[in-house]
């Protein structure tokens, strides 16, 4: 029993003992007045009794042998000490005294019970008889012996031993402590035990409200009553229901927040006034060039080794405005970053502060790509422009009057006019699979069909260049696929196989893998130094510029390949041999693109 429930136990005892002890004597109190008044009451009906059937005659005349004789017959009946004495207060009869000792008795006149009953009450008295050595309780009562307007009278008096007067008050008082006693034992039984059971609630109640201090939200108090107590149990397990759905809400939203953060190109960390990292992303100390801090260990900004951004930090902190800079940083090379560091304000204490660090390397390749791109495009453009313009100008300057050139003038701007228009149409292209939202309309295909109708378009082409084109494919091979994208890969794959093959074959093969369908195209062309390999799938890039351009390429077939199957969550790859070939390979899940897949 715990502390509580035992000082609730000894103080419960206490005024329980109190109570019913208090009760006792009160009880015991009353029981002797109550006896006392039985008593009184008895005594009066015997005495009424007695009265009645006194020799009053014999009284009279002071006949002791007939008195006496009577005394000890009543005496024996009721089991008292009966004794009559006369108005003289001269004894005439006892039932515990023997005759010839009647005479020698003094006189009773002078006794306090003899006198009350002459005056005419109920006369009372207890104390000790020298005649019979006992302790008696006395009563008396006068009894009228004369005839009528006589005035005779005589006292009758019984006289009861204390032990027995008290007998009765004891034995009641035995049951009466008895019982208190049984009571008191009882109801402290009654007490211990639900005292018992109020500490075994008690403790559940605290050791449930431990469990959720200690962070154990799934604790539960069973609840088997009705009681307060049981009251605060279902209030303990709703707070426990709704502090795990709160802290559940909360992780998500933390899960969520980290998930944002560790996926950000930026570094980010949210700094104290005093410059403590309270939080950071790994990207934050990937910049940096650190190791992060083990869990639940604190670091300051100069942990991250980096001069710079304490500089920045505490320049913001002086002037308590944000402040964005471009700084470089050594971890292995040399890097340009900004970073920025603007105030956070919180309900209480001074301001946080959010750093943040963007490498400006991501950012200026892209604008390096995009004027590039530019630059590329308005080169592509300008050359049958160019051509398109001079030839133009010589016509409308006297060339439609030479009959022998004209019609090869004419000739020159329509094949420009074309590369003008399919280097704008692969632009299109490029541009449709780049889009962000570009949609694929996929269905299940037979790839061995497919590829068999886009070999049976180029057959003729292949012909008039005197190549062979070979198909090795077994149908059944079914892919989750957009069509019309896959087609333009394929198309852009055999126009450049056919472009760049001056002899021989090409030869298109499709082979099923684990969870997916590869498809090659090989040539038995010049082939590609090994230096170009990595570079032939970027947007413009030629392994023989000239020739190329000779062929009519535009610079963005094997660009739009790419995109085309990385759309689908596929690889593709090229493998070369300078004098013997190329084969250029592209590969697609049979199930279809996952989710994220997409343009790189």
């Amino acid at each position: 029993m715990s502390a509580l429930a035992a000082r609730l136990f000894a103080l419960i005892a206490l005024l329980l003992g109190a109570g019913l002890l208090f009760g006792g004597f009160f009880l015991d109190r009353q029981s002797q007045r109550e006896t006392a008044r039985l008593l009184e009451k008895e005594g009066r009906r015997e005495l009424d009794l007695l009265g009645a059937a006194a020799p009053s005659a014999a009284i009279l005349r002071g006949d002791i042998q007939v008195v006496d004789g009577w005394c000890d017959r009543f005496g024996a009946a009721l089991d008292r000490r009966i004794t009559v004495i006369d108005g003289g207060g001269r004894v005439l009869g006892d039932s515990r005294v023997p005759l010839d000792s009647i005479a020698l008795l003094e006189t009773h006149a002078n006794r306090p019970e003899i006198q009350a009953a002459l005056r005419g009450g109920l006369g009372e008295a207890t104390r000790r008889s020298w005649t019979i050595r006992q302790d008696l309780v006395y009563m008396a009562e006068r009894v009228d012996i004369g005839g009528p307007g006589d005035g005779s009278v005589a006292v009758i008096r019984l006289a009861i031993a204390s032990s027995k007067a008290h007998e009765l008050v004891r034995g009641f008082q035995r049951q009466l402590w008895l019982a208190i006693s049984t009571v008191y034992f009882a109801l402290l039984l009654f007490g211990y035990l639900l005292g018992r059971r109020l500490d075994r609630r008690l403790k559940a109640l605290r050791q449930e409200a431990e469990a959720l201090g200690g962070g154990n939200l799934a604790a539960r108090i069973p609840v088997d009553s009705h009681d307060e107590l049981a009251g605060l149990a279902r209030v303990l397990n709703s707070m426990a229901e709704r502090l795990g759905a709160k802290l559940a809400e909360l992780k998500t939203e933390r899960d969520t927040r980290d998930a944002v953060l560790a996926n950000l190109s930026q570094g980010i960390a949210l700094l104290s006034a005093d410059l403590v990292i309270l939080h950071a992303n790994d990207r934050f100390w990937t910049f940096v060039g650190v190791q992060p801090p083990s869990h639940g260990a604190t670091a300051r900004l100069a942990s991250a080794r980096q001069p710079a951004l304490e500089e920045i930090a505490l320049d913001a902190l002086r002037r308590g405005v944000a402040v964005r800079r471009e700084v470089s940083f050594y971890v292995d090379e040399r890097r340009e970053n900004e970073v920025s560091i603007v105030p956070v304000p919180r309900e209480e204490g001074p301001p946080a502060w959010l750093l943040t660090i963007e490498d400006l390397k991501l950012a200026r390749t892209l604008a390096n790509l995009r004027r590039e791109f530019v630059a590329n495009v308005s080169h592509e453009l300008k050359t049958p422009l160019t051509s398109i313009r001079g030839f133009a100008e010589t016509l409308l300057h006297g060339g439609l009057e030479d009959e022998a050139n004209r019609s090869r003038f004419v000739e020159t701007i329509r094949a420009q006019a074309v590369r003008l228009e399919e280097l704008v149409e692969d632009l299109l292209q490029l541009a449709d699979l780049e889009r962000p939202d570009a949609a694929l309309a996929l269905k299940d295909w037979d790839v061995a069909e497919v590829v068999k109708d886009m070999v049976a378009g180029f057959e003729d082409l292949a012909e008039r260049r005197g190549l062979r084109v070979n198909l090795e494919a077994c149908p059944g091979f079914i892919v989750r696929m957009d069509r019309k994208r896959i087609e333009l890969a394929l198309r852009n794959l055999l126009d450049n196989a056919l472009k760049y093959t001056d002899a021989g074959a090409v030869t298109v093969s499709v082979e099923r893998k684990l969870a997916s369908v590869r498809v090659s195209v090989s040539d038995t062309g010049r082939g590609i130094e090994p230096e170009h390999l990595p570079r032939l799938f970027e947007r413009f890039y030629r392994a023989e510029a000239g020739r190329a351009r000779t062929h009519g390429g535009t610079g963005l077939g094997l660009s739009i390949v790419k995109h085309a199957v990385e759309l689908h969550g596929g690889t593709l790859g090229v493998e070369s041999i300078v004098g013997r070939g190329s084969t250029f390979w592209i590969e697609i899940p049979a199930g279809g693109p996952l989710p994220g897949d997409g343009v790189s």
